[in-house]
């Protein structure tokens, strides 16, 4: 009900800029089965767009993290 709200999606959009890592895994994954019921609230779309960006976010810094890139090795 928050992430349809006028003002309770910042509420929603604010924690899951401030909490840590686990606990925004654990609100995304709750926040993503509803994700398309959300598309059709306009607040809601506040909430998709946060939560894309933060999906997104999260991949790049997988990749990042990743161990199987492979190395680029710079020869002087």
């Amino acid at each position: 009900a928050m992430m349809k709200d006028q003002f309770a999606n910042y509420v929603v959009q604010k924690v899951l800029e401030t909490c840590d890592d686990q606990q925004r895994e654990l609100i995304l994954t709750r926040i993503k089965v509803h994700l398309n019921a959300l598309k059709k609230y306009t607040y809601g779309k506040h909430i998709v767009a946060r939560v894309e960006k933060l999906v997104a976010a999260g991949e790049r810094r997988m990749a990042l993290q990743s161990p199987n890139q492979p190395q680029v090795a710079i020869s002087l």
